[in-house]
């Protein structure tokens, strides 16, 4: 019986490894050249147009929505606010476009990025509740990390990171603060950038126990506490903060029914952002920004969608393609064919390791199939009833040539049932 449990063990372990690294093996092997589609909106033409990788080398197509295939050169010069370094080099700068005339540093003043991806999401990373809050106005050309650092919770507690104690006079400071500003407590969540590498400090947005969002900094040593206007019925989820210089945003509101929003400067509204078919949960967004149009590109792994949108946000077109990466390869046909799951344990859309148990579908049948023929092969060859090897045959079924390894790197002794 202990002999049985052991190897049965082995049996199991040796199947969870081959399931994560296989497809490891899979992937160094046959390396994954398809890259994910690169899609613009081209103030020239006023059309999408987009780079593709095609995976034979390093082959690139160049095209727009409606088929037509363009030159490298000729495609950066659809894009010129994007390719602005290599117009100056070719002499096409100032850009005449729409009646207006841009210049470097007019292109440069509007440019911007502002990305967010399901791994933004408070249960997608791990987060120690342990926060820096800085000097939003140091007097000096950099922020510093300071000495002591901020705890939410039932109250703001401050903690001397040298002494690793308490510092009571902050923790009164700040909580009084966030009280007579209407906060109620305790913290249910907390957003914000944690580092000293950007343009300014915007502080952290503090989520109370009614769903009110606060914004909190430090200025001069003192808190400054805002109320965030918020539309009546609005339920936080996530924020992504993202300080840059000359910006009006400072980043993405989510809403708990998935709606999302562009989070403003001050007292600025809400702006809510039409973006069809979105889902935070699954796609990654960029909204990218320029003196004529700001465009909306978010993507899985199968399509990408796009949405031009005039300087206040108002969409003016929308554009949807299937993406070459999402083509399968042989390889991958073939692999889901020999196997029937394998598990994944880093996952694209959430920052943490965590086992995904991947089925392979109905094709994987072929694979068990033949693995099956091939065990009773073995099984005939060693003279083995078929009858005390039922068990074996059961789990080759099920897992295929893993199964099939499993057992023929631990097989049952002779003579002894199974």
């Amino acid at each position: 019986m202990t002999a049985r449990i052991a190897r049965w063990s082995l049996i199991a372990l040796t199947l969870a490894l081959l399931a994560i690294w296989l497809p490891q093996v899979k992937a160094l092997l046959f390396e994954y050249r398809f890259g994910k589609t690169q899609l613009f909106y081209s103030p020239v033409i006023e059309r999408f147009v987009y780079k593709e990788l095609l995976g034979t080398g390093h082959q690139f197509v160049y095209r727009d929505q409606d088929g037509r295939d363009y030159s490298r050169e000729e495609f950066e010069q659809l894009i010129p606010f994007i390719y602005y370094k290599n117009m100056e080099l070719w002499g096409q700068l100032p850009l005449e476009l729409a009646g207006q005339r841009f210049d470097k540093a007019a292109i440069r003043a509007e440019r911007l990025v502002l990305e967010f991806e399901p791994r933004d999401l408070p249960a997608r990373a791990p987060r120690i509740q342990l926060f820096p809050l800085l000097e939003s106005n140091p007097g000096r050309s950099r922020l510093r990390f300071p000495e002591n650092i901020m705890r939410p919770g039932q109250a703001l507690t401050f903690i001397d990171s040298d002494a690793n104690r308490r510092d009571p006079t902050l923790t009164a400071t700040f909580t009084r603060a966030l009280d007579d500003a209407g906060f109620v407590f305790p913290v249910r969540a907390t957003f914000g950038r944690v580092s000293i590498l950007k343009a300014f400090d915007a502080g952290y947005f503090l989520l109370d126990d009614t769903g009110a969002l606060f914004q909190l900094k430090r200025v001069d040593g003192a808190p400054w506490v805002r109320l965030v206007p918020l539309p009546e019925g609005l339920k936080v989820r996530a924020l992504k903060i993202s300080e840059n210089t000359g910006s009006a945003h400072l980043g993405f509101l989510l809403a708990e029914d998935g709606q999302l929003y562009l989070l403003g400067r001050d007292d600025d509204p809400l702006i809510p952002l039409e973006l069809p078919a979105f889902d935070p949960e699954r796609m990654e967004l960029k909204i990218l920004f320029n003196p004529l149009y700001r465009t909306a590109i978010y993507s899985d792994r199968q399509d990408i969608h796009a949405v031009a949108m005039q300087r206040d946000f108002t969409p003016i077109a929308h554009y949807q393609r299937r993406m070459a990466m999402a083509e399968p390869r042989l390889v991958d046909t073939l692999w889901d064919s020999l196997t029937p799951f394998s598990l994944q344990w880093r996952l694209p859309e959430s920052r943490y390791l965590q086992l995904r148990l991947c089925w392979h579908g109905a094709k994987a049948c072929i694979g068990s199939g033949l693995a099956l023929v091939l065990a009773l092969a073995w099984l005939r060859w060693r003279r083995a009833p078929l009858l005390a090897n039922r068990a074996f045959l059961a789990l080759v079924v099920l897992t295929g040539f893993m199964g099939l390894i499993a057992f023929l790197l631990f097989p049952p002794e002779e003579n002894v049932s199974q």
